[in-house]
């Protein structure tokens, strides 16, 4: 079960990071004149501008001379790019001022959004509203199924979601993962529906014993 849902999420994953990627290097263009986002000065929190300097480091010098941006999307984690999702943790100033970054107003609203082409027709076809939330929520929890595989742990009593407390079914975090291949566009959705290995284990799964 583990290795044909590794797959499937690999998949996702790369589909995910890809568009993430392209809508920064528009937000960044637009602002600053540059498609390297990373390094173009939008407000991150302290959290993702340390990872985006750990993975620089541990460029080649080669790598950084050839093909950066695409050497650098592929080392950062589904965590990071689910990170650019939330509200934002904090900038680093000098004590006692606070700031915090506003993922919701200086990612989100301003382009990331249109990551997910497909998010605000699926949204209203299942009655949901359409939000930065609604969105992280199907993200994070194929992340939590993502890190349960990876980590070798067991899927058939559920997946627990890390700070709810809680966890789901596999058959729903099966569903969120076809949820995200849905509000980030059609034609993958179409293409995972007939081509996915944990469809067809999670229904041998399902089956009633004979």
């Amino acid at each position: 079960m583990a290795s044909a849902y590794m797959g499937d999420i690999a998949i996702l994953e790369v589909a995910l990071r890809n568009r993430m990627d392209r809508q920064l290097s528009l937000l960044a263009l637009e602002q600053n004149g540059t498609e390297d986002w990373y390094m173009a000065g939008l407000q991150f929190d302290d959290r993702t501008q340390y990872q985006i300097r750990e993975a620089w480091n541990h460029l080649t010098p080669h790598q950084r001379k050839n093909h950066t941006h695409g050497h650098l999307i592929a080392s950062w984690t589904f965590g990071f790019w689910r990170n650019l999702l939330e509200d934002g943790g904090t900038i680093h100033t000098k004590w006692p001022d606070q700031r915090r970054a506003d993922y919701e107003n200086d990612l989100w609203r301003k382009g990331l959004d249109k990551t997910f082409s497909n998010g605000r027709q699926y949204a209203r076809a299942v009655e949901e509203r359409w939000t930065r939330k609604y969105a992280l929520d199907i993200v994070k929890t194929v992340h939590a199924l993502r890190n349960r595989v990876a980590h070798h742990e067991p899927l058939v009593n559920g997946i627990p979601l890390p700070g709810e407390n809680r966890r789901i079914a596999l058959e729903n975090a099966t569903q969120a993962c076809f949820a995200l291949a849905m509000i980030l566009d059609r034609d993958l959705h179409a293409w995972l529906m007939d081509n996915s290995k944990m469809k067809l284990v999670l229904e041998h799964e399902l089956k009633p014993n004979e």
